[in-house]
């Protein structure tokens, strides 16, 4: 939230000591506010009193004046026999005399006798037969009195005197006067069904309170109580006053403002206020300047450990003896630790762990060191292979054959000091260069490869040594998506293939891995699209002369390349993993043409090819024994016997399962590969079938058809059959059959053919030597 902790600091401390100064100020606010309403509820209570006194002498004078005159025997006497103008006299001398407002006489019938004129009023004499002395609040011609009544008696009673002075301004202002707070009285009159009204001839406007709400507060248990008045920021006492009677209420509100009452205590609020100000002010300066003490080192840190991340040796200076000077030296001593912990962490990630030679990054960022200066066509990087180094390390061991690898550089860097030479790989040393053309590059890195090939000695041991050197130019087939050094990497393979201790890589030979991804994606989607299908090439039986079996072969059909070979895909399955499911295929393919030649009459063995890399799986063997046992078919798997070298045991027993299930075995291309007679005696096979290049190769009169007679004469001592594929002539047939093979497939026979062909095939007639059959796929 904030880019500098001083800055943080400050505001944080002056928020707490706004907080503290608040809750001060509002301590002393409420101390003020409590000590102003307990005096107020004081002075309330002695206003009261005095204006209860007040009332009650002037109710008493009024009452002693009226007693008087109602016991005036010739008031009484005049009262009795009617004589008006004599009331009337001694009314209004009595009136003007002693002050009154109004003055009048009441008769037995409630007419009323007044210089005003004589009126009746039925509630006035209600009230008076209800007390005869009343006393309290008179509503007369809308205006409010004080009024007291004496019985006028001669004896009995004849009447009723009433005497009474107004209510309004002046008493409430003597009210006022006689208080010693600020007050303002206000005085409230309702008669009956009517609303509250005002009779302070002052004015009542500066009081924002209802006469309903004010009426609800007097009459409800809040006499004499203090009430709150918000709208004028000032609270109230309110008290009922006694009421003549007919119907009248009144209540009087004695109104004292707040504001005026805590005016003398602004002036500590104020100081009070002065002093939080100037304090916080001082806070937020000794806040400025302490943070700033603390933060100036922690900015040094922060600088500081900036400059570490980016790479560079940091280190700050240390004072003081505080726990920040601490810090500091602990972070230079990190600083230390962490540059050297750095360095040794870039001689790991460039180095080999086991040669302390450089590693493949170092070539590469010596490649890019020399890209920088050099024109590509320049700029050469060489592969030096040690042959048979899985060999070689498990005779010596990894500790003596990471120091051979050692020794060959160091001998490498000895004598051409301009090269770069590092580990690309454990078997591999990789070399970066710079050279005037490619001649003089082949050159150099066939004289290191002379160089690295002589014996190597490890204390009192001498190795022999046989190393394989590929080069490549950083100018040529950046296409390939390979690196300078895996181009080099890959020459070196492209050397051992062709038994030569040095070779630049072939672009042509290498190919292009990524068409034959895609070829095998294709494949795959192939198989779901009805493209690939098998094609069933004919097995004679030279001893019946009809065909019982036939080998179902592996045919693609691409709807834009036409047909591809199998030589093009079915070994690319097998290096990129994906033989497993196009064998599955096969398998199931198979199958199901058994059925169909068994449903035309034709019950006969189909061969298919496995892979020597399925053999092996358990998976692939428990799936393939299913499905035959499910469609009891009749099939034959062609193996080669090479199939057995990774894992003998296991592929001996899968083909054992598999004899056991009724699916005969076939040793498949016998006489091309590395033939063992060991595997031959061990593999539980039925039939040996040879290859075609010594078939083929009968008829030139050479040591082929002395090899196939011996391989036939063995097989049959195993009890095998034999068959031989690649007949092509009428001459080699015959020899065959002359030599007591069993079966004969090839081109002269028939050539591979879908299953509706092949059906046709099956219904020409057959002769002990047939006719050659063109028709069919080749």
């Amino acid at each position: 939230m904030f880019k500098r902790l001083s800055t943080e600091l400050a505001l944080i401390y002056a928020a707490l000591f706004g907080a503290v100064l608040l809750l001060i100020a509002g301590a002393v606010w409420l101390a003020v506010e409590t000590n102003s309403r307990e005096a107020v509820r004081a002075e309330m209570s002695a206003s009261s009193a005095v204006f209860d006194r007040l009332w009650k002498l002037r109710a008493s004078q009024l009452s002693q004046t009226a007693d008087v005159l109602a016991r005036d025997f010739g008031f009484r006497e005049a009262v009795a026999t009617g004589e008006e103008e004599t009331i009337l006299s001694a009314l209004d001398n009595l009136q003007s005399r002693l002050g009154l407002d109004t003055a009048f006489i009441v008769d037995l019938d409630g007419r009323i006798v007044s210089k005003d004129g004589a009126t009746a009023d039925p509630a006035l004499l209600a009230a008076l037969n209800a007390n005869p002395e009343a006393s309290g609040v008179l509503m007369r011609g809308g205006a409010p009195f004080q009024a007291v009544a004496a019985p006028i008696n001669t004896p009995t009673q004849i009447g009723w005197v009433v005497f009474g002075k107004r209510l309004g301004g002046a008493d409430l202002g003597e009210l006022e006067s006689l208080s010693a707070i600020p007050l303002t009285a206000h005085l409230f009159i309702r008669s009956a069904g009517a609303p509250w009204v005002s009779v302070d001839s002052r004015g009542s406007k500066s009081l924002r309170v209802s006469g309903e709400d004010l009426a609800a507060r007097a009459f409800q248990g809040a006499g004499g109580s203090l009430i709150n008045i918000p709208e004028n920021q000032s609270i109230a006492g309110v008290k009922t006053l006694q009421s003549f009677g007919g119907g009248v209420s009144a209540a009087l509100l004695l109104e004292y403002s707040l504001s005026v009452n805590q005016a003398h205590y602004r002036s500590m609020l104020a100081t009070i206020a002065t002093i939080g100000v100037v304090g916080l002010i001082a806070l937020i300066l000794g806040s400025w300047f302490v943070s700033g003490r603390v933060t100036g080192p922690i900015s040094g840190l922060r600088a500081a450990a900036s400059r570490l991340a980016s790479g560079e040796l940091a280190e700050v200076r240390v004072e003081g003896r505080n726990e920040i000077a601490e810090l500091a030296s602990n972070f230079n001593t990190m600083s230390g630790e962490i540059a050297a912990r750095e360095k040794r962490i870039i001689h790991l990630a460039q180095h080999d762990n086991e040669t302390s030679l450089p590693n493949l990054r170092a070539l590469q960022n010596r490649i890019g060191e020399l890209r920088a200066g050099a024109a590509p066509e320049h700029i050469f990087g060489a592969a030096i292979g040690v042959d048979r180094f899985q060999h070689l390390r498990g005779a010596i061991g990894h500790a003596l054959s990471a120091r051979l690898i050692a020794e060959m550089a160091a001998r490498i860097s000895d004598s051409y000091h301009e090269l770069f030479v590092g580990r690309m790989s454990t078997d591999t040393i990789g070399i970066v260069f710079h050279a005037e053309s490619t001649d003089a590059a082949r050159s150099t890195v066939s004289a290191i490869a002379d160089l690295a090939s002589q014996p190597v000695r490890l204390g009192e041991d001498r190795i022999d040594i046989l190393v394989t050197a590929g080069i490549a130019c950083d100018a040529d087939d950046a296409e390939t998506r390979l690196s300078l050094l895996e181009r080099a990497e890959v020459a070196i393979e492209q050397a051992r293939a062709k038994r030569v201790r040095t070779a630049a890589f072939d672009r042509s030979a290498y190919g292009d891995p990524s068409s034959a991804l895609s070829l095998m994606s294709s494949m795959i989607l192939g198989l779901t699209r009805g493209e690939l299908f098998l094609a069933h090439q004919p097995k004679y039986d030279l001893r019946a002369g009809k065909v019982y079996s036939a080998e179902a072969l592996l045919r693609w059909r691409h709807p834009q390349r036409g047909m591809i070979p199998p030589d093009q895909f079915i070994g690319m399955a097998e290096e990129t993993g994906h033989i497993r499911p196009l064998t599955d295929w096969v398998l199931d393919r198979a199958i199901a043409d058994q059925r169909l030649l068994r449903e035309a009459g034709r019950d006969m063995t189909l061969s298919i090819n496995i892979s020597g890399r399925l053999i092996a799986n358990e998976q692939f063997a428990d799936r393939a024994l299913r499905q035959i046992r499910r469609s009891g078919a009749k099939l034959c798997f062609e193996i080669t016997e090479t199939a057995v070298i990774d894992n003998p045991k296991l592929a001996l027993d899968v083909m054992n399962d598999l004899r056991a299930a009724g699916v005969e075995i076939s040793i498949d291309d016998y006489g091309s590969g590395l033939s063992s007679l060991s595997y031959l005696r061990t593999i539980p096979a039925q039939e040996l079938k040879i290859d075609k290049v010594f078939v083929q190769g009968m008829a030139g009169g050479n040591s082929d058809a002395l090899l196939v007679k011996s391989t036939i004469d063995l097989a049959h001592s195993l009890g095998m059959k034999v068959a031989a594929e690649g007949v092509e002539t009428a001459e080699v047939l015959a020899l065959l059959q002359a030599m007591g093979a069993d079966t004969a497939q090839g081109y002269y026979i028939a050539r591979p053919m879908p299953l509706d062909d092949f059906l046709t095939f099956q219904e020409q007639p057959q002769v002990e030597r047939p006719q050659p059959i063109l028709k069919g796929l080749a």
